[in-house]
């Protein structure tokens, strides 16, 4: 065998591999159960919080902000459904792949294909994890709403500008009108006495 044959060889190995790897984090298998199971008192505030991220998917695109609607979005689906989280990780990749998001997405994705071992085993383990969620969650929900808040302020100080802007070209029109120039008449005036010359 010739080295280039074998070194093309050696590539279209490296090259299935790698697609092999890449089809298979990509489809790989998520259990259809939650990851954890919320306690009561969070259950409603978390479905709000899921039905918010869903309207906000559907806007996200005009703000640049896809990726944290998604990230956000399976974090809540870890308390609903393991799939669902999947997905949205795998959204969050595909939309923003070089963010800190898509670091933290890719490390999900992982532990939801190969969920530990001990993770049963050890209860205080799964509660610091799902603790860890739970303040994730309560920080991305307390930055949306600063956003928000921030975004309405953004919004009236707009509105307050525009209404200032429009309130001074009235004026600057109302002043162009009132010092119109007038026009010099065309001709000079003709002298009156004719018949006196000295």
């Amino acid at each position: 065998m010739n080295p280039t044959t074998r070194v093309f060889g050696g590539l279209l190995l490296v090259l299935v591999l790698t697609l092999h790897a890449c089809i298979f984090l990509n489809n790989g298998t998520y259990s259809a159960s939650p990851l954890f199971t919320p306690n009561g008192r969070h259950v409603a505030h978390y479905q709000a919080l899921a039905r918010e991220q869903d309207q906000l998917l559907g806007t996200c695109a005009e703000t640049h902000t896809c990726d944290r609607a998604h990230y956000t979005r399976a974090l809540l689906a870890l308390y609903e459904n393991q799939e669902v989280a999947a997905k949205h990780f795998q959204d969050v990749i595909d939309v923003a792949p070089k963010s800190h998001l898509a670091y933290s997405s890719h490390f999900w994705l992982q532990f939801l294909q190969n969920p530990p071992t001990f993770l049963n085993q050890t209860r205080s383990f799964a509660e610091a994890a799902e603790r860890l969620v739970r303040d994730l969650l309560e920080l991305e929900t307390s930055s949306a709403q600063v956003m928000s808040r921030e975004v309405k302020a953004r919004d009236k100080k707009v509105e307050e500008l525009t209404t200032q802007l429009e309130a001074l070209k009235r004026i600057d029109q109302e002043m162009k009108e009132m010092t119109r120039p007038v026009k010099p008449p065309l001709k000079p005036p003709q002298p009156t006495d004719k018949g006196a010359q000295p």
